[in-house]
């Protein structure tokens, strides 16, 4: 299967321009892909003080557009969205099927306190996976740094996801804890960075990339503007983890014990 991921340069704060922006990304990629994957935060970059910009789960107007743009172009689509439940706003990742419903809603579950996102954000606290070809768990940025979540994610799931606004002046750690999560879990990696610069004067730099489930980079099978196509089988993490099976030798029950 084909994926596309899409390296937005999202334009701070303006879901305008940003909607603009993701529907010439899914024109441009056509019938070369089955699924897109946006950055964090994709319409608004990662403005957390500004919660002005959430908007409420189940009246939004950007999931509704995103939700008509999967059922007309014919793609699955993973982006995010600043949310709110009640009186609770959340860093979301959200998952829209071709035929323009909701199949997840993932909320950030380990907040960037550095940045100050804990004081203002609510953190989720429910592991969420897709129903897509291979089981595709969902993760945000930070999340990246906490391995126990994607050895959660890899039972069930041959893909993980990472969506993220990961800063130029830690990319190297971006790229290395990508390959880590792909060999650690044996499944492919897919980490989906935003480029440019905020509203905050933060540089991104163009950093998306997938790894197979034995570490290794892919190539792009197309690549346009800031889109790359990459091709996806998970039939080769099936059969390494069949070959190599190490989740076998994993101490859940006392690893259980470290963490209470």
């Amino acid at each position: 299967m084909r994926v596309a991921i899409v390296s937005l340069n999202s334009v701070w704060e303006d879901k305008s321009a940003n909607l603009i922006a993701v529907e010439n990304a899914i024109k441009s990629i056509g019938s070369n892909a089955a699924y897109v994957i946006f950055p964090e935060m994709s319409l608004t970059g990662f403005s957390v003080t500004n919660l002005a910009l959430a908007e409420d789960f189940e009246n939004s107007n950007s999931i509704q557009i995103l939700q008509k743009l999967a059922e007309k172009y014919k793609i699955n689509i993973i982006f995010g969205l600043m949310i709110s439940r009640e009186k609770n706003t959340y860093n979301s990742c959200i998952a829209i099927n071709k035929k323009g419903n909701i199949d997840a809603c993932y909320e950030k579950m380990h907040l960037f306190s550095f940045s100050g996102e804990h004081k203002l954000i609510t953190s989720g606290d429910e592991i969420k996976s897709l129903p897509w070809h291979g089981g595709w768990g969902l993760t945000i940025c930070f999340d990246l740094r906490f391995p126990e979540l994607y050895q959660e994610l890899s039972k069930e799931n041959l893909i993980l996801i990472n969506i993220a606004n990961w800063p130029k002046a830690r990319v190297s750690h971006w790229r290395t804890l990508l390959n880590a999560r792909a060999i650690e879990n044996q499944s492919f990696m897919i980490g989906v960075n935003r480029t440019g610069t905020d509203g905050k004067g933060l540089e991104y730099e163009e950093s998306s990339c997938v790894f197979s489930p034995l570490g290794e980079m892919l190539n792009p099978v197309m690549a346009m503007d800031d889109v790359k196509i990459f091709e996806i089988n998970t039939e080769e993490a099936t059969a390494y983890r069949m070959k190599f099976p190490i989740k076998d030798d994993r101490r859940g029950n006392i690893y259980q014990e470290f963490f209470n």
